[in-house]
């Protein structure tokens, strides 16, 4: 067992949970990531596998981004106006947290293929109410040229305006953000001033979580795109012990609008396989919300919690109705999305479990709530 994963203080017990884990969930922490994990607990908590991942908890596919859509692996298709392509699921480093843990980390990942992208672009040239495609991983600056056989693809399709990439390899790998990788990708963006309409746009979606993450490093890396045109937005996930409180998000979203990052998702944990230790309340973002409310409308993020069937808005103020369900609290609420317009989307025959249709064909989901307490073993 490598050094970085010997945590101080752990019992009999809690160590023999550990390899538990181990065996099933893969770990690995690039070496520029391993030097952030020494010197900072918030990030190690984020990547060194937990005795409490072995806890009973979680489903192996809270969210299906990345499944076979239409028979397409790697296409996934859930929104009227957007869909989501996975070329390369490997990470330079795992989250233990990730909603993909069983792909990525349980090594179940693959890759998309050629002929898989080419029909999952075929498919997106065939309907022009997709405007947006994300390209995600994994992580697709590991494999700059898979990413730019994309991208090109992508870029010729008429109808599709904007390309987000999502990423943490800025973070795990800031020295391979090269001047050759950004200027490839930064070469996507095309702005007509004649007919702004046209233009297309390149944008980065960052996952940071806590401000020890932005080292000189990161914000380097970060800058190669951003001077370039490219606009990276800043993704936070709420985890207990690690950034929920409002000090903590804050200082984060300060740092986000120092570098010329922009404050975009704060997200709820997902109740994937192992996270239970990491989930608070949904309730505990909503005040961290309600304390940013009075600061500068630059300090506030989007707050959402995500199921299978989309995203899950909440405000400061947000009224929550709760079920209990084989004893345990979940959230009730009536979604934006039409129950017909998800199964034609993505190519479903049914709602997922937790999910109900209304007397007005939308969506109602019940959502497995987190705790603020501590987890303490039985």
């Amino acid at each position: 067992m490598s050094r970085l994963f010997d945590i101080e203080g752990l019992t009999s017990q809690e160590r023999e949970m550990q390899k538990e884990v181990l065996k099933k969930f893969r770990s690995k922490i690039s070496p520029s990531l391993a030097k952030i994990v020494k010197q900072s607990d918030a990030v190690r908590k984020q990547f060194v596998p937990s005795p409490y991942e072995a806890l009973d908890f979680g489903t192996d596919a809270p969210f299906e981004e990345g499944k076979m859509n239409r028979g397409i692996y790697g296409l996934e298709r859930i929104y009227e106006d957007r869909a989501v392509l996975t070329p390369y699921f490997e990470c330079s480093a795992y989250c233990r947290y990730c909603f993909k843990k069983t792909r990525t980390l349980g090594g179940e990942a693959k890759r998309m293929s050629d002929d898989d992208i080419a029909a999952a672009i075929d498919y997106i040239r065939a309907d022009s109410r997709i405007k947006t495609v994300l390209i995600t991983g994994g992580d697709p600056l590991i494999e700059p040229q898979l990413l730019e056989n994309v991208l090109q693809q992508v870029n010729q399709i008429e109808h599709v305006r904007n390309i987000r990439i999502g990423t943490r390899n800025i973070l795990f790998a800031p020295e391979n953000i090269t001047d050759d990788l950004a200027d490839m990708i930064a070469k996507y963006n095309y702005i007509d001033f004649g007919n702004p309409r046209q233009s297309k746009n390149i944008s980065i979606g960052l996952s940071i979580n806590h401000g020890d993450e932005l080292t000189s490093e990161v914000v380097r890396a970060s800058q190669k795109m951003i001077r370039r045109g490219l606009a990276i937005r800043g993704q936070m996930v709420l985890m207990k012990g690690i950034n929920d409180e409002a000090k903590t998000i804050r200082e984060l979203i300060e740092l986000f609008n120092c570098v010329g990052i922009v404050p975009y998702y704060l997200f709820h944990c997902m109740p994937v396989i192992g996270a239970k230790h990491f989930r608070t309340s949904v309730q505990k973002g909503v005040d961290i919300l309600r304390e940013l409310s009075p600061l500068s409308g630059s300090l506030a993020p989007h707050y959402v919690y995500v199921t299978q069937v989309g995203k899950h808005r909440v405000g400061p103020n947000h009224p929550f109705t709760y079920v209990d369900i084989d004893g345990q609290s979940y959230i009730k609420a009536t979604t934006p999305y039409k129950a017909a317009d998800f199964m034609a989307y993505s190519d479903s025959e049914a709602l997922p479990p937790l999910h109900e249709i209304d007397e007005n064909g939308y969506i109602v989901s019940y959502y497995l709530d987190g705790h603020d307490q501590a987890e303490v073993l039985a």
